[in-house]
């Protein structure tokens, strides 16, 4: 058992940050009050630090392509295929990546692993815990969402094959017809009029798609990709995140309007792409301010996942409120994934992933003085 005294604590289950102690057994939150005794648990003072949940990685293909391994190490895109749906995230990963243990001593304790952005309907994203063990242990959901990517990096990799799709209307035309076509798939095997012989393992995969159990995380920089993410999510009748949002700002009163969360793309990159000329570091002030529920995400190799509370900084820098950034890197994105049952606050009967800092964890200079995952100390300075 440990036991955590007078930190001051941010659960993210309310706004207000409160002075309190943290009981945790078996790798989860037994209890949290004032002035908790107990003989056999193991006693960490926090006296003058600040504590948070475990920050999440909403969006990351850390693990799928190697540190400093370059073509070998490198499982991100499969190249040769437009539909990907059937592919598990979870089947490349390398565990021991060093990235994973970076990412930890920064604090982040979950990441959603991801396909890259070649294929217009990518993998199955994971989410697993960032500490090296076994897959089957950092293993948290195998099926979080399924990626899809819109605009200009599909249009790029087809144009060097020049296979459709070519444009934004091929694109989205690929996405319609498959999504047609897995729904009356669908209504067949449940019909019982599918043979073995007409399996679909691509098509199979959006089952949990049409069951609003998964969402479609949709990669969409400008205003139109992401209007056009809105519009299938509405005609499907599907659930749709979008991810990166460059433009969002630009069509918040849809994304409000249909209840559309956005997990926004890091601010430490350049806008050299036709994607990302019209980036505001003021887009989690604008979204949230709104009412939008809003992550932010390293999208990994794009920005370190270690630098993931540096970049949900930069949106506080220009004017998102303390707690919904705080809320941007932890509660937020495991509401947005369907993973809020498990991690992203410090309650009663979570995973007990915590994080302890030596100043507020939105300022530049504060550090993690001490991670906890599953229960375990795992890292403390």
């Amino acid at each position: 058992m440990l036991l955590l005294k007078n930190g001051l604590v941010y659960t993210m289950e309310t706004d207000e940050a409160i002075n309190t102690d943290i009981l945790i057994s078996d790798g989860k939150i037994l209890k949290i009050e004032e002035d908790i005794s107990c003989e056999n648990a193991k006693k960490i003072d926090l006296s003058g630090k600040i504590v948070i949940p475990g920050l999440i990685d909403a969006c990351s293909s850390i693990g799928l392509i190697e540190e400093g391994k370059k073509l070998v190490g490198d499982d991100i895109n499969e190249k040769n295929e437009l539909i990907l749906s059937d592919l598990k995230t979870k089947d490349g990963i390398y565990i021991w990546d060093n990235g994973f243990n970076d990412a930890l001593k920064n604090g982040v304790t979950t990441a959603v692993i991801t396909s890259g952005k070649m294929n217009v309907i990518g993998s199955q994203s994971c989410a697993i815990k960032t500490k090296n063990s076994s897959l089957e242990e950092m293993l948290v959901k195998d099926f979080v969402d399924l990626h899809i990517v819109l605009g200009d990096s599909p249009k790029k990799w087809n144009q060097g094959k020049q296979e459709t799709p070519l444009s934004r209307m091929g694109i989205i035309s690929l996405l319609r017809r498959t999504l047609i076509e897995a729904r009356d798939y669908l209504e067949n095997k449940k019909n019982k009029s599918i043979s073995y012989l007409e399996y679909n393992a691509k098509y199979d995969a959006f089952e949990s798609i049409f069951n609003n159990e998964v969402p479609l995380k949709i990669t969409a920089h400008k205003a139109q990709d992401i209007l056009a993410a809105v519009n299938i999510g509405n005609e499907f009748n599907i659930r749709v995140v979008i991810n990166y949002g460059t433009e969002a700002y630009l069509v918040r009163e849809v994304l409000k309007k249909y209840n559309i969360p956005v997990i926004l793309g890091s601010c430490l990159t350049d806008k050299s792409s036709y994607d990302l000329i019209n980036r505001k570091d003021s887009s989690g002030k604008i979204l949230s301010g709104c009412g939008i529920t809003t992550a932010v995400a390293s999208n990994y190799p794009d920005v370190i996942s270690s630098l993931l509370m540096i970049s949900a900084g930069i949106y506080a820098k220009a004017g998102m409120s303390h707690i919904n950034v705080l809320k941007s890197v932890t509660i937020d994105p495991a509401k947005i994934l369907g993973l809020d049952d498990r991690i992203g606050s410090i309650k009663v009967g979570k995973d007990a992933d915590i994080i302890v800092f030596d100043d507020n964890p939105i300022n530049s200079m504060a550090k993690v003085v001490m991670t906890i995952l599953n229960g375990e100390l795992t890292a403390c300075s």
